[in-house]
């Protein structure tokens, strides 16, 4: 996800704009394309397989996360939760707590991400009554901030990939990148903080 330090305002707005597309095609499937055509065929195979082989490899190796699709035979969209503690920062004048977890979110995927490759193709949303805290968690959005677009790779990202290499790395604290932060007073309270990581560590093996 694009970053501008320079100008926080610009990138909440950005940010704004991804999740109302996201959110608004999420509503229906009005953005998949046809089915009797090639490019509808690709993509609702794509995400037939997509669930499938998250359900045959990572979700039976790990008891850690757990994931439920829409009930869709091609689901593009998926409430998950993991297993792990977090941190908890309600407002600004409230202090940081550590919670047990689980962390609870959801996953939407773009159905026209084939058709228009242009990122994001996804995005995923943290319930926001946990109040959970990181640097790359955009509170006011509810969206967690994946990383930059030139460092994720190219094309759609497979839900197992998504999981394992990239919200369970953030939502355990292993990756924080406080340099380009979705969340200016986290990034503080982790780099400055000598307690910040207390309770979080060690991350327990994903399996």
């Amino acid at each position: 996800m694009p970053n501008d330090p320079a100008n926080p305002v610009r990138e909440f707005d950005h940010l704004d704009a991804i999740l109302h597309d996201l959110l608004s095609n999420a509503v229906g499937r009005d953005d998949m394309p046809e089915e009797d055509t090639p490019l509808g065929k690709l993509t609702r195979e794509f995400f037939a397989n997509n669930w499938r082989i998250c359900c045959d490899g990572l979700l039976q190796r790990t008891t850690k996360i757990r994931v439920e699709p829409e009930p869709h035979p091609a689901p593009r969209m998926f409430r998950f939760q993991i297993a792990t503690r977090y941190k908890r920062k309600v407002d600004s004048y409230s202090v940081v707590e550590l919670m047990p977890g689980p962390v609870r979110g959801r996953i939407l995927y773009r159905g026209d991400m084939f058709e228009n490759p242009e990122p994001p193709t996804v995005a995923v949303l943290l319930d926001r009554d946990q109040a959970y805290f990181h640097p790359n968690y955009a509170r006011r959005q509810g969206v967690l901030c994946l990383g930059d677009e030139q460092n994720l790779p190219p094309g759609p990202l497979p839900l197992d990939v998504l999981l394992e290499n990239h919200i369970y790395p953030i939502l355990t604290y292993q990756n924080r990148r406080p340099a380009h932060p979705a969340d200016i007073e986290a990034a503080r309270y982790f780099a400055l903080d000598p307690g910040a990581m207390v309770g979080l560590e060690p991350v327990d093996p994903l399996y």
